[in-house]
């Protein structure tokens, strides 16, 4: 590839006619992201986040701006197979076995990768002969990989890929994402699991009203979170004490008592640690930084 932006976008807006009245779903958005890069798109509902994945892939036609993949219009770049695309959902052939419908999308591209390859790297081996009307939502999902994974792409699109799984199958979904993400893949995922974001992304994007508010490497939009969360052992006799104690001294910090220890949230912790500190049997005090959630919450509330 001969340019450093497999995305690039300048001024995408996207504007629906309703009978009410006009709704900018994406607002004169700018947004590059560069070869190798994983990043999450992060936003509350109606925020823009598949709207934007879908003008990205040349899926809707902006109202106005422009955008590429690869320096190429998105379609160019589709049909050189440069991406593959998971959604949340989508029609796969019910009444094949796993390896008959990878085998049958595999025909669709004049290069691919082995189709043995793509069922062991998505661990879908053991369900090879099993038809996709068996298999579970998580399972179903990694077909869905393992058909984006075929043409070896350079870039992949994740749109709410884990809505719906419980939480061994998006722990082993993200299992799966981190041997593609070794490989070097560039990856855009939309997700509204935060922890997905704070554990896989290494850059972080968050949409509000269909503009972005926040840009940064993942582990830099933490830091600038203010809230903090503290926990403390603390006898079971003196332990709501303690929880009236932090909530006279600061009405904003939530502090409750569960399995024997005070649990407690809010900006500005250090007071409240001297407070718990001081308090007859306590012991055991540990304080964390924000979360990823925490700067989300801040930032869209």
């Amino acid at each position: 590839m001969n340019t450093s932006h497999v995305i690039e976008a300048q001024g995408l807006t996207q504007i629906f006619r309703t009978r009410s009245g006009n709704v900018t779903a994406v607002d004169n958005l700018d947004l590059t992201i560069d070869k190798g890069e994983i990043v999450a798109l992060l936003g509350p509902n109606g925020a823009g986040k598949t709207t934007l994945i879908d003008m990205l892939l040349g899926m809707t036609a902006p109202t106005k701006g422009t955008s590429e993949l690869f320096g190429m219009p998105a379609r160019d770049a589709m049909r050189r197979s440069l991406i593959g695309v998971v959604h949340q959902s989508g029609a796969l052939p019910m009444d094949y076995t796993v390896k008959e419908a990878v085998g049958l999308f595999a025909r669709t591209h004049p290069h691919h990768l082995p189709v043995d390859q793509i069922l062991d790297e998505t661990k879908l081996g053991p369900f090879a002969q099993r038809t996709i009307r068996k298999l579970s939502g998580g399972e179903r999902q990694r077909v869905r990989l393992a058909l984006a994974l075929l043409p070896d792409p350079y870039l992949l699109v994740l749109d709410e890929p884990t809505a719906g799984m419980d939480a061994t199958a998006r722990r082993e979904f993200w299992e799966v994402m981190r041997a593609q993400a070794a490989e070097g893949r560039t990856i855009l995922f939309a997700t509204h699991y935060l922890a997905e974001a704070q554990d896989f992304a290494q850059r972080t994007i968050i949409l509000k009203a269909g503009r972005i508010i926040a840009d940064a490497p993942t582990d830099e939009l933490r830091q600038r979170g203010r809230t903090t969360h503290m926990s403390i052992a603390v006898p079971e006799e003196s332990g709501p004490g303690l929880v009236e104690e932090l909530h006279n001294a600061n009405p904003q910090w939530e502090a409750t008592y569960e399995g024997g220890r005070v649990h407690a949230t809010g900006r500005d912790m250090d007071d409240a640690a001297r407070i718990a500190l001081a308090h007859p049997g306590a012991h055991d005090i540990s304080v964390t930084a924000s979360t990823l959630e925490d700067v989300f919450t801040e930032l869209t509330a």
